[in-house]
This record gives C-alpha cells, structure tokens and sequence, in this order.
C-alpha cells in the first residue's frame, strides 16, 4: 500500500466516522439526550460548548495520531517525535477549539436575543469573513510558521521573462510538514502570496518560477476569488439549512439545538467533499494554462507538477472514480496530459481551492470535518492553509 493510498483510506474512515456520528445523533436524537433540558444560563451554556467541542477533539485524536504521526513514520516521511508531535497537535486544536467555543457562545446569545436563523447565519457569515481576512494569523498562531528572509530577485527575474510582476505582498515561511504549499491568504483583492521555504530547496529556481507564475495567475484570472465566493456561499447556506432542520430560531438559542445544527452541517459538508472538487479541478487547469500562455515551458511545468506531488501524497496517476470522489486537485498525469494538448479542455471557469478553502472556512459553522480529510487529517499545519497545488 502507498502512503497516498493509507491516507485516503484514513480519510474515507475519519469522514465516515463523523458522517455516521451526525446520522445516528439524529436519529437517537443525542443531543436531547446528552442535554434533557434547554439551557438558560450563560454558564450552562458555557459548560455544554466546552463540553460538545472537548468531545470533538477527544474523539478525533485516535484519527490525528494516525494522519499526523504514525502514517508518516511508517512511510517514511518527515515526522517528529511523539512529544513534539503532541504538542504541536495540542497548539493547533486549543486555536480552533477555542475559535468554535467562542462561536458557540456568540450564536446561543445572537440566538437568544434575536430568535432569526437568518440573523444567526449572517453572524456566521461575518467571522467567516474574519477568518478569511486573518487566515495568515491564524496560520502562524496554530503551526508557529516563521518568515524566512529570502532574496527573491533572481525569481523576478525569471517571471519578468514570461511578462509577470511577482507580487509586492510575498513571504517565504518555514515549516516542517513537507505538503505545506503555502497559500495565497487573505480578503480578495488583498492577498498575500505564502511560499513553502522547502519550495527553495527542493525546486530549481525555473521551478519555483513557474509555481509562482501559476499563483499569479490564480489572481489574474480571479481564480482564486471564485474559489473563496463558493466556500463562502456554500458554507452560509448550508448552516442556514442545518439551522431551519434543526429546528429554526430555537436550533441556535441553546447548546442542544446547536449541536443539532451541527449534525446537520456535518452532512451538508460532507456533501460538499462530493460536490465542491467538480467546480476546484478546472481552476487548478486554468492556472495551467495561464502559466503555459505567458510562456511558462511545458516541459517546465511538467516537472514542477511531478516535484510538487512528490513533497505531498507522491501518487501521480490514479482512477478516474477516486479522483472524481475524493480529489479536488488533478493527478499529475492528468495535468500533463492536458498541457500536451493545444486546447485544453476542462480550464475554462474554475474555483481554485474553493473545495478546501470552504473546510477552512467551516470553523464559524463547528463542523466536524473541518480537519478529518485525507490531506490534513493529523497535520496542524495543513488546518487553515490546506493542501493543493
């Protein structure tokens, strides 16, 4: 077995686990059982959020263990040891136990006074929006990524050549985990381009160029606009949904209907991991040919998509069926393939990283699965700036 294949598996288990979770609460209806009377008190509510998210990452620890420490041992990956790694991983679920706590909180009392899903979903909406705009800070809060002083002229250069300007706003960032692709992070229109300072080592500077020029053409194209509007919209629709399933306006005035609600948008977001990769390989493609039209050399770019695959899953060919289920990023051979044509079909509208920005983006909503799929389960580093290409 392939250390891309164990991690799929990991995956498919992690979603089901929660997915089968959110199914049988429903139908046993836990959360009146778990909470027999509806809070009133703020300090009740306090304590049953405390305890809905401290189960949560009780029961995904056997999960992260696997994805972040013993998968990558038994591959031979890069991994720290158990202590570090426990540590690392303690960072990273008290920053998001702690956003969805506080989100917890602030729903029950918006609900409480108001007694509007509506208003409750645009409340959502909202710190979306805010974890959109400081996803940077949050990144180095959960993983302590370091800016890394690097001289990035000779890139410039190299980029001048095909017609591109690197972006002012560029940071080198250190790391462990060798899948972190860096990000471009941030409100649109305002991002800031986040290179892995592994890229510098493993790449050749032609490379990183390329890799580079392909970001570039997530903002030029607007590709990666598109991919955070879908996140965005899916996930406020989606919690509105789970809101009014649950039971509407009183769904989010107590910690029980907010559990509910959570079930709800467990599956609504599992329905998203199906959906949402259909809208995010075409703009992977677009970038593709965004950097081949500036005059990125496609043999060039086929070597950047095979070195890059190697620092994550290493799997550069895989079935149509598990790559239309579970991957929103195109296998390597199917990238080449499609540079190797003239026309590139499958490039046109594409809503680059839409799929896992919108994992990302789920904290607001207390989903579940935020962090249980194949490519970050286990990684602290991976939770807010997720795996792509």
């Amino acid at each position: 077995m392939t250390y891309a294949r164990a991690r799929l598996y990991l995956g498919i288990v992690s979603v089901g686990f929660w997915v089968v979770v959110s199914v049988v609460g429903l139908l046993v209806n836990l959360p009146e059982t778990l909470f027999p009377t509806i809070d009133t008190d703020p300090n009740e509510t306090s304590t049953r959020l405390a305890l809905i998210v401290g189960g949560y990452i009780l029961l995904s620890l056997p999960f992260d263990l696997v994805g972040g420490f013993i998968l990558p041992r038994r591959f031979k990956r890069p991994a720290p040891e158990l202590p570090q790694y426990l540590i690392r991983w303690l960072r990273g679920v008290l920053v998001q136990g702690v956003v969805m706590y506080l989100t917890g909180m602030l729903l029950v009392a918006a609900g409480k006074q108001s007694r509007s899903v509506f208003l409750a979903a645009v409340l959502v909406g909202i710190e979306m929006a805010i974890l959109l705009a400081a996803q940077d800070w949050f990144a180095r809060l959960m993983s302590g990524f370091r800016r890394l002083t690097v001289d990035l002229k000779p890139y410039a250069t190299i980029l001048k050549r095909w017609g591109l300007e690197l972006p002012e706003n560029t940071v080198v960032y250190e790391h462990h985990d060798p899948a972190f692709v860096g990000a471009l992070a941030g409100p649109t229109g305002m991002e800031k381009l986040i290179l892995p300072a592994k890229w510098f080592t493993a790449l050749t500077p032609e490379q990183l160029a390329a890799q580079i020029a392909r970001r570039i053409g997530a903002l030029h194209r607007e590709s990666r606009s598109r991919g955070v509007w879908l996140a965005l919209i899916w996930n406020f629709a989606g919690f509105w949904i789970a809101a009014s399933l649950a039971g509407g306006a009183v769904a989010v005035s107590s910690a029980r209907g907010l559990l509910e609600t959570i079930f709800y948008f467990n599956l609504w977001a599992f329905l998203g991991l199906l959906a949402l990769p259909s809208l995010n390989r075409p703009g992977v493609y677009e970038l593709d040919r965004f950097a081949r039209e500036k005059g990125v050399p496609e043999d060039l770019l086929g070597q950047t998509i095979e070195e890059l695959d190697k620092l994550q899953d290493d799997e550069p060919s895989r079935s149509r069926l598990v790559e239309t289920i579970f991957h929103p990023i195109p296998s390597v051979s199917n990238r080449q393939l499609k540079l190797s044509r003239k026309h590139v079909s499958g490039a046109g509208f594409g809503a680059w990283q839409g799929a896992r920005m919108a994992l990302y983006l789920s904290w607001p909503c207390m989903s579940f699965l935020a962090r249980a799929v194949h490519c970050n389960s286990g990684k602290t580093e991976l939770w807010v700036m997720l795996p792509g290409d």
